[in-house]
Protein backbone atom coordinates (compact mmCIF):
# COMPACT_ATOMS: atom_id res chain seq x y z
CA UNK A 1 0.00 0.00 0.00
CA UNK A 2 0.94 3.64 -0.30
CA UNK A 3 1.99 6.09 2.26
CA UNK A 4 -1.05 8.27 1.73
CA UNK A 5 -3.59 5.24 1.39
CA UNK A 6 -2.08 4.09 5.17
CA UNK A 7 -2.40 7.72 6.52
CA UNK A 8 -6.64 7.35 5.65
CA UNK A 9 -6.12 3.99 7.66
CA UNK A 10 -4.48 5.00 10.41
CA UNK A 11 -7.33 6.53 11.87
CA UNK A 12 -9.70 3.57 11.81
CA UNK A 13 -6.99 1.19 12.06
CA UNK A 14 -6.44 3.09 15.44
CA UNK A 15 -9.75 3.19 16.76
CA UNK A 16 -10.24 -0.82 16.01
CA UNK A 17 -12.45 -0.68 12.97
CA UNK A 18 -10.11 -2.06 10.08
CA UNK A 19 -10.24 -5.74 9.40
CA UNK A 20 -7.78 -8.32 10.01
CA UNK A 21 -6.23 -8.41 6.16
CA UNK A 22 -6.20 -4.47 6.14
CA UNK A 23 -4.53 -4.84 9.71
CA UNK A 24 -1.66 -6.57 8.42
CA UNK A 25 -0.91 -4.78 5.45
CA UNK A 26 -0.64 -1.35 7.25
CA UNK A 27 1.77 -2.94 9.81
CA UNK A 28 3.79 -4.70 7.11
CA UNK A 29 3.67 -1.34 5.49
CA UNK A 30 4.92 0.73 9.41
CA UNK A 31 7.75 -2.08 9.60
CA UNK A 32 9.49 -0.67 6.23
CA UNK A 33 8.14 2.51 6.09
CA UNK A 34 9.52 4.95 8.87
CA UNK A 35 7.42 7.77 7.91
CA UNK A 36 4.29 6.35 8.51
CA UNK A 37 5.37 4.46 11.99
CA UNK A 38 6.43 8.04 12.93
CA UNK A 39 3.36 9.44 11.87
CA UNK A 40 1.05 6.34 13.86
CA UNK A 41 3.01 6.98 17.09
CA UNK A 42 2.36 10.86 16.72
CA UNK A 43 -1.36 9.87 16.18
CA UNK A 44 -1.16 7.51 19.35
CA UNK A 45 0.69 9.63 21.60
CA UNK A 46 3.74 7.41 21.56
CA UNK A 47 5.93 10.19 20.76
CA UNK A 48 4.95 14.30 20.84
CA UNK A 49 4.67 15.83 17.25
CA UNK A 50 1.82 17.63 15.54
CA UNK A 51 0.03 15.72 13.26
CA UNK A 52 -1.51 17.64 9.98
CA UNK A 53 -4.72 19.18 10.53
CA UNK A 54 -7.01 17.45 8.49
CA UNK A 55 -5.51 13.89 10.58
CA UNK A 56 -6.26 15.81 13.48
CA UNK A 57 -10.34 16.76 12.20
CA UNK A 58 -10.07 12.81 11.52
CA UNK A 59 -9.90 12.25 15.29
CA UNK A 60 -11.58 14.31 16.48
CA UNK A 61 -14.93 13.16 14.58
CA UNK A 62 -14.00 9.34 15.61
CA UNK A 63 -14.03 10.49 19.16
CA UNK A 64 -17.19 12.52 18.54
CA UNK A 65 -18.80 9.03 17.21
CA UNK A 66 -17.68 7.11 19.97
CA UNK A 67 -19.24 9.30 22.38
CA UNK A 68 -22.73 9.89 20.63
CA UNK A 69 -22.52 5.83 20.63
CA UNK A 70 -22.19 5.73 24.19
CA UNK A 71 -24.36 8.40 24.90
CA UNK A 72 -27.39 6.25 22.56
CA UNK A 73 -26.53 3.29 24.45
CA UNK A 74 -26.99 4.97 27.68
CA UNK A 75 -30.05 6.63 26.79
CA UNK A 76 -31.11 3.27 25.12
CA UNK A 77 -30.11 1.23 28.56
CA UNK A 78 -31.95 4.29 30.55
CA UNK A 79 -35.39 3.36 28.76
CA UNK A 80 -35.40 0.11 29.00
CA UNK A 81 -35.42 0.82 33.18
CA UNK A 82 -38.22 3.36 33.03
CA UNK A 83 -40.55 0.43 30.86
CA UNK A 84 -39.27 -2.11 33.58
CA UNK A 85 -40.12 -0.16 36.34
CA UNK A 86 -43.56 0.56 35.12
CA UNK A 87 -44.11 -2.91 34.25
CA UNK A 88 -43.27 -3.55 37.92
CA UNK A 89 -45.64 -1.09 39.17
CA UNK A 90 -48.44 -2.49 36.88
CA UNK A 91 -48.36 -6.09 37.48
CA UNK A 92 -46.50 -6.44 40.78
CA UNK A 93 -46.88 -3.22 42.95
CA UNK A 94 -50.28 -2.42 42.30
CA UNK A 95 -52.92 0.01 43.34
CA UNK A 96 -54.75 0.76 46.43
CA UNK A 97 -58.80 -0.28 46.36
CA UNK A 98 -61.82 1.87 47.20
CA UNK A 99 -64.32 0.55 48.84
CA UNK A 100 -66.64 1.22 46.38
CA UNK A 101 -64.83 -0.84 43.98
CA UNK A 102 -64.98 -3.97 46.07
CA UNK A 103 -68.01 -6.46 47.07
CA UNK A 104 -66.61 -7.70 50.51
CA UNK A 105 -68.43 -10.43 52.26
CA UNK A 106 -67.89 -12.40 55.77
CA UNK A 107 -68.56 -14.91 58.06
CA UNK A 108 -68.46 -15.59 61.20
CA UNK A 109 -68.48 -19.06 63.38
CA UNK A 110 -68.16 -20.12 66.87
CA UNK A 111 -63.88 -19.15 66.81
CA UNK A 112 -63.17 -18.31 62.84
CA UNK A 113 -63.90 -15.17 60.74
CA UNK A 114 -63.80 -15.73 57.04
CA UNK A 115 -63.69 -12.47 55.05
CA UNK A 116 -64.35 -13.14 50.89
CA UNK A 117 -63.35 -9.85 49.00
CA UNK A 118 -64.47 -9.55 45.47
CA UNK A 119 -63.07 -6.68 42.87
CA UNK A 120 -65.68 -5.00 40.73
CA UNK A 121 -63.67 -3.52 37.96
CA UNK A 122 -62.34 -6.59 36.15
CA UNK A 123 -58.61 -6.30 37.30
CA UNK A 124 -56.84 -8.99 39.40
CA UNK A 125 -56.92 -8.01 42.87
CA UNK A 126 -54.08 -9.02 45.65
CA UNK A 127 -53.13 -8.27 48.87
CA UNK A 128 -50.56 -6.39 51.02
CA UNK A 129 -50.07 -7.13 54.54
CA UNK A 130 -47.82 -6.50 57.69
CA UNK A 131 -46.45 -8.11 60.31
CA UNK A 132 -48.35 -8.68 63.17
CA UNK A 133 -48.43 -6.35 65.79
CA UNK A 134 -48.82 -7.84 69.63
CA UNK A 135 -50.19 -6.31 72.36
CA UNK A 136 -49.25 -6.56 76.31
CA UNK A 137 -50.41 -5.04 79.35
CA UNK A 138 -48.35 -3.48 81.90
CA UNK A 139 -47.46 -6.70 83.13
CA UNK A 140 -46.25 -7.63 79.62
CA UNK A 141 -48.93 -10.15 79.47
CA UNK A 142 -50.07 -10.89 75.82
CA UNK A 143 -53.99 -9.38 75.42
CA UNK A 144 -54.41 -8.83 72.08
CA UNK A 145 -52.84 -9.34 68.31
CA UNK A 146 -53.55 -6.61 65.25
CA UNK A 147 -53.44 -7.83 61.91
CA UNK A 148 -53.87 -4.99 58.77
CA UNK A 149 -54.32 -5.83 55.12
CA UNK A 150 -54.18 -3.34 52.38
CA UNK A 151 -56.48 -5.18 49.05
CA UNK A 152 -54.28 -3.84 45.97
CA UNK A 153 -55.27 -4.19 42.24
CA UNK A 154 -52.63 -4.81 39.58
CA UNK A 155 -53.47 -5.35 35.67
CA UNK A 156 -54.28 -8.80 34.46
CA UNK A 157 -51.22 -11.14 34.14
CA UNK A 158 -51.83 -13.43 31.03
CA UNK A 159 -48.99 -15.34 33.21
CA UNK A 160 -50.93 -16.29 36.60
CA UNK A 161 -53.81 -17.00 37.55
CA UNK A 162 -54.44 -14.33 40.63
CA UNK A 163 -57.77 -13.61 39.64
CA UNK A 164 -60.04 -11.05 40.81
CA UNK A 165 -60.84 -12.35 44.19
CA UNK A 166 -59.24 -13.07 47.67
CA UNK A 167 -60.16 -14.89 51.02
CA UNK A 168 -58.94 -13.94 54.39
CA UNK A 169 -59.55 -16.29 57.50
CA UNK A 170 -59.07 -15.74 61.18
CA UNK A 171 -59.19 -18.63 63.91
CA UNK A 172 -60.59 -16.54 67.09
CA UNK A 173 -60.66 -17.38 71.04
CA UNK A 174 -63.72 -19.24 72.54
CA UNK A 175 -66.21 -16.97 73.67
CA UNK A 176 -65.02 -16.97 77.63
CA UNK A 177 -61.47 -15.84 76.37
CA UNK A 178 -62.54 -12.53 74.57
CA UNK A 179 -62.32 -10.67 77.25
CA UNK A 180 -58.90 -11.04 77.90
CA UNK A 181 -58.22 -11.16 74.18
CA UNK A 182 -58.65 -9.35 71.60
CA UNK A 183 -57.65 -10.67 68.01
CA UNK A 184 -58.14 -7.29 65.57
CA UNK A 185 -58.39 -6.96 61.85
CA UNK A 186 -57.35 -4.13 59.88
CA UNK A 187 -58.39 -3.39 55.86
CA UNK A 188 -57.12 -0.43 54.59
CA UNK A 189 -58.87 0.62 51.78
CA UNK A 190 -57.53 4.30 49.56
CA UNK A 191 -60.66 5.87 51.40
CA UNK A 192 -61.81 4.32 54.51
CA UNK A 193 -60.75 1.50 57.10
CA UNK A 194 -62.43 -1.25 57.89
CA UNK A 195 -62.02 -2.78 61.80
CA UNK A 196 -63.27 -6.40 63.11
CA UNK A 197 -62.78 -6.79 66.85
CA UNK A 198 -63.23 -10.07 68.36
CA UNK A 199 -64.99 -11.40 64.35
CA UNK A 200 -67.27 -8.40 65.09
CA UNK A 201 -67.93 -5.65 62.26
CA UNK A 202 -67.02 -2.51 63.90
CA UNK A 203 -66.01 0.28 61.46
Amino acid sequence: MKCEIIKDLLPSYIEGLTSNHSNEEIEKHMENCQECKTFYQEMTGEIKGKLPATEVEGLDFLKKVRKNSIRTAALAAGSVAVVLLILVSLFAVGFSVSSKDMDMTYQLTENHLQITFQLKNGHDLTRRSEKPRFIYDDDHKLIGIEDRYRPVWVFNNPFDDVGSSFSLGTELLHQESKEQFTNTLIIEYSDKTVTFVNGELVE
